[in-house]
């Protein structure tokens, strides 16, 4: 297969990717698989120019390293196509790569896509933009605003920056009225905040929020009604337990499409932990199978082709 591996130079945890053992242990890892690999440096605005050339190359399969912004931006770009995405995973939280149970180390991860399959994910959209795991407002929006204001910092700055945000989230008692269409009922809600998630969440003991799959064809929204931040904070950690429906403030449904107005004629959103300005009103859809994706072989398929390799080897 004809593989080319974009990296975002950017990229918090990009190191020695000129030259070095990194690189070619990763690219090593496709080789030894018997696919053709090149690798591309880039710096992130030359995503889509460079996305554009290896498509026009016959690009078989394309890599990504970089955080869930670069993914999220790849993807764009392939939805649609037969050309399947993988994900190198070099952001903060690589939130895509964990709901494909892509490995968060470099040299795992690129073991694992060397010998992935293909399969078909939904995709959600809002306003004619695309996320792939979730979109959000309300206070945890104000963290990802933090964060990408933060970001090539030095450490202490952050420091002071995250634990600004957190005091701001924790005061904060600020409720936003909105009117909520998701196609079985309208609703007029005051929301602390809401998200909107490509396909649900399951109750799941974990430090994120888990999900078993990106192929429902759903999106699942969770509306917090709590009186303040302090209150949303004790049902993040009702979640993380692994119990956030029984948590009476979280209003939540399924729909394949969620309309949301209000009195604002904007709304910042943190589509897959990325600030972008909206017009209101808010429309969201789900796209199922638009997008094709790298991800790891099931065990039996893994063992058989160790087995194959063994016997070859021999």
């Amino acid at each position: 297969m004809n593989i080319h591996v974009i990296v975002n130079r950017r990229a918090g945890t990009v190191l020695d990717w000129e030259s070095g053992p990194l690189r070619e242990e990763i690219l090593g890892a496709f080789r030894a698989n018997g696919h053709d690999v090149m690798l591309h440096l880039i710096a992130p605005g030359d995503l889509r120019a460079t996305i554009a050339e290896v498509l026009a190359d016959g690009c078989q399969a394309l890599v990504v390293g970089g955080g869930d912004g670069t993914v999220r931006a790849a993807a764009a770009e392939l939805i649609g196509s037969d050309v399947p995405l993988g994900i190198l995973p070099l952001g903060t939280l690589n939130r895509l790569a964990r709901d494909l149970n892509v490995p968060l180390t470099l040299p795992e991860a690129a073991a694992v896509l060397a010998r992935s399959e293909i399969k078909a994910i939904d995709v959600g959209e809002v306003n004619g933009r695309v996320f792939l795991c979730n979109s959000v407002f309300g206070l945890p929006a104000i963290f990802s605003q933090y964060r990408q204001s933060l970001r090539g910092r030095p450490a202490a700055e952050r420091l002071r920056g995250y634990l600004s945000a957190l005091r701001e989230i924790l005061r904060s008692r600020r409720r936003m009225e909105l009117d909520v269409d998701h196609g079985h009922a309208r609703l007029r809600l005051r929301v602390l905040s809401m998200a909107v998630s490509n396909n649900p969440y399951i109750e799941k003991p974990s430090l994120m929020l888990a999900k078993d799959g990106l192929h429902h064809g759903v999106l699942a929204a969770y509306v917090s009604q709590h009186p303040s931040g302090w209150a949303m904070a004790r049902s993040v950690v009702r979640a993380m337990l692994g119990r956030f429906k029984s948590d009476p403030h979280i209003y939540h449904f399924e729909a394949h499409e969620i309309g949301i107005s209000g009195r604002r004629s904007r709304v910042r959103l943190a589509n897959d932990g990325e600030i972008e300005t909206f017009e209101m009103p808010l429309q969201y859809k789900i796209r199922p199978g638009a997008l094709k994706v790298l991800v790891p072989a099931n065990p039996s398929q893994a063992d058989a082709e160790r087995t194959k390799d063994a016997i070859l080897q021999q």
